[in-house]
């Protein structure tokens, strides 16, 4: 017993199998039991084994230790079956702490179904009452969290059911009041798969709960929400799919319940509020790129913590201040790469006054990248150099990675740099990373497409494929970096780019390895787009596209662009019929099918070719009435200039 507890702390399954198994072996042999043999194993020894599946790295740990108990439950069976008294001793017959054992192996695991599979085992062995209690439920539900890693949606469901029937048997009397753990557990699951009403609803049944005159009944009293209850709601929020103003104005009023002050509250009211529940509020603004609120957020956090009604913690701020700079690196303002080195340096004085504070590699990380939106080269490769100063000087715990180096060469591949120049830098910067890594060679890639090189583009996914091949390089080139060279093709000047890009496409498509996305389609139709190739275009999207995958906007658009750029006086009428089938398809229930202004100005220019009309800036305001009537859209779609929408018909491809 000693030596499997030893097996048990340690996890060491294997072990604690082969000598349980040779303890049980013993009491089912026919023969005289002889001095040498083990003892029976006891309820002490069946306990650390299951202990040692609890904490065994085994994959199959959890699957062995159900064959076990299943073992287990077959011997107390036979047993019963014989009625022989020697044969029931209570040692060999699963008792509850056994089954609890075993459920902790398959709630640490992330089994959920074998978890719920043992709570059935319980119930059929211990029927009248004496079956599973609230702890054996915890543990199946917890089980079901931990998958939710893997398949949050599925996990979500079958968690849903597993804590009504904990609800219902609680309300029978058979299972006593569930604890806050228990809803904070189904709320985390919730918040996983991104459920955001489910996790309302259950929060505003904790909060409901506390006036109702139920409550006032120990058997029906729920549970108070605490922070983590808060916490994981904005979480559910923030991961869900809603993309709507509705869905942040919800959170903000989660926070005014705490006693978050409302715009324009000068009151110093107590709050229930931890950093924690603030930082989900900022991820949730930093998903949506709602910079100036997350920035605003992070200011009253400063002023709390200043006047006590924030508990100061430094890892959770400074993961505060890291979400509030992910949020400019996603909005698309002007001025989101000054605010965001504004911020880093807030921080790095912070550190300096001796706040213990010091921007993490990720934080300046982040600041790379809103530099790289802004098509910053020169400050991101300063950057960076100081970054690994700063390294070298202890200041911060690790070197630039990848993405430092992914940003700096981004910024290039943005920046107004000249070819030859940003081709260069960008090389440069590989080299330097030392090694070869898939995402480097993407960003390589696509500033190389940004300069039409297709030539030089394809050599560079030969040098990845060598790379790999040599064992340098983790990962074979994906869709990804083929989409990226024919981008490089549909842009080059090159006299045979097309016949290029069709060779390319085909090796593609005969590669069992590289699974054909759309946008690997799209690259292909960019090349027949941009060249006025009608009917390549349209054999290619009605035939291949279609084939493989749903069209979507951009599918079309690009034909319309195809008719746009050839020669032939009908392009108007093909433009206006491609343009009726995608509000056909559209209707019928295919909503990225919707046009936009760029297939609206894809089609007008169409129609100038049959020359009744004006150039398009030249066209009265008359004439733009009568083609908006025509085209049924209510605002005129070349808002800044024509060649604004040629280049976004181009960007949206990539």
């Amino acid at each position: 017993a000693s030596l499997l507890n030893c097996y048990g702390k340690l996890g060491m399954a294997s072990e604690a199998e082969k000598l349980i198994n040779s303890m049980m072996s013993v009491g089912t042999t026919t023969r005289k039991p002889l001095e040498t043999d083990p003892p029976e194993p006891t309820i002490a020894c069946y306990i650390s084994t299951m202990q040692a599946f609890e904490n065994s790295f085994d994959r199959d740990a959890p699957a062995r230790a159900l064959a076990l108990l299943q073992r287990l439950e077959s011997i107390g069976q036979d047993s019963e079956n014989k009625r022989d008294k020697r044969s029931r001793r209570s040692n060999r017959m699963p008792n509850r702490i056994i089954y609890n054992y075993a459920l902790r192996c398959m709630s640490k695991h992330g089994r959920g179904e074998e978890a719920e599979k043992i709570l059935n085992m319980f119930n059929k062995a211990h029927p009248n009452c004496n079956g599973p209690d609230i702890y054996a439920y915890a543990l199946a539900l917890r089980a079901w969290e931990r998958v939710g890693k893997i398949n949050p949606k599925m996990a979500a469901e079958r968690a849903e059911k597993l804590f009504i029937e904990m609800k219902n048997l609680s309300s029978e009397g058979y299972l006593p009041p569930l604890e806050l753990s228990s809803y904070n557990t189904l709320l985390g699951i919730f918040a996983r798969a991104g459920l955001a009403y489910k996790a309302e609803c259950l929060l505003h049944e904790l909060e409901v709960s506390k006036s109702s005159e139920w409550n006032q009944v120990e058997s029906f009293r729920a549970p108070e929400p605490n922070q983590m209850s808060y916490n994981l709601v904005i979480k559910a929020i923030s991961r869900s799919n809603e993309k709507n103003s509705v869905t942040v104005e919800r959170a903000w009023n989660i926070l005014y319940r705490l006693g978050y002050p409302k715009k324009g509250d000068t009151s110093r009211t107590p709050m229930q509020l931890s950093i924690d529940t603030l930082n989900s509020m900022l991820k949730l603004l930093s998903k949506r790129g709602l910079a100036a609120e997350a920035e605003s957020l992070l200011n009253a956090m400063d002023d709390f913590i200043v006047e006590g009604r924030l508990k100061r913690n430094i890892a959770a701020l400074l993961s505060s201040y890291e979400a509030t700079l992910e949020a400019l690196g996603r909005c698309k303002t002007i001025d989101a790469a000054k605010r965001a080195e504004e911020l880093v340096t807030r921080m790095e004085v912070v550190g300096e006054l001796g706040g213990e504070f010091q921007p993490s590699l990720l934080a300046y990380n982040t600041l790379l990248n809103c530099y790289a939106n802004a098509g910053m080269a020169g400050k991101s490769e300063a950057l960076l150099e100081r970054i690994n100063q700063m390294h070298e000087a202890g200041r911060i715990s690790s070197p630039p990675d990848i993405v430092s180096f992914g940003s700096t060469i981004k910024a290039i591949a943005n920046s107004g740099k000249s070819q030859e120049n940003a081709v260069a830098r960008a090389e440069a910067l590989a080299e330097s990373v030392g090694h070869g890594n898939e995402v480097i060679y993407a960003l390589r890639l696509k500033l190389l497409a940004k300069w039409g090189l297709g030539e030089e583009a394809e050599r560079l996914l030969a040098k990845m494929k060598e790379e790999y091949g040599s064992g340098n390089l983790k990962n074979e080139p994906s869709v990804i970096h083929y989409t990226c060279v024919l981008n490089a093709w549909a842009k080059s000047d090159d006299e045979n780019a097309v016949s290029r890009a069709e060779a390319l496409f085909r090796s593609m498509t005969e590669n069992n390895e590289i699974d054909l996305d759309l946008a690997a389609y799209h690259g292909m139709m960019l090349n027949y787009s941009l060249r006025g190739q009608v009917e390549k275009a349209e054999t290619f999207l009605f035939d291949d596209i279609m084939a493989a995958h749903k069209p979507n906007r951009n599918s079309f658009t690009m034909l319309i662009d195809a008719y746009a750029r050839c020669s032939s006086k009908d392009v108007g009428e093909k433009a206006m019929k491609t343009l009726n089938k995608m509000r056909e398809l559209h209707a019928a229930g295919n909503k990225e099918l919707a046009p936009d202004d760029v297939t609206y100005a894809s089609v007008i220019r169409c129609k100038m070719k049959n020359g009744k009309l004006s150039s398009i800036r030249d066209m009265t305001e008359f004439e733009k009435f009568l083609m908006m009537r025509e085209l049924q859209i209510e605002s005129w779609p070349f808002r800044h200039q024509e060649s604004y929408l040629e280049a976004s018909v181009v960007d949206r491809t990539k």
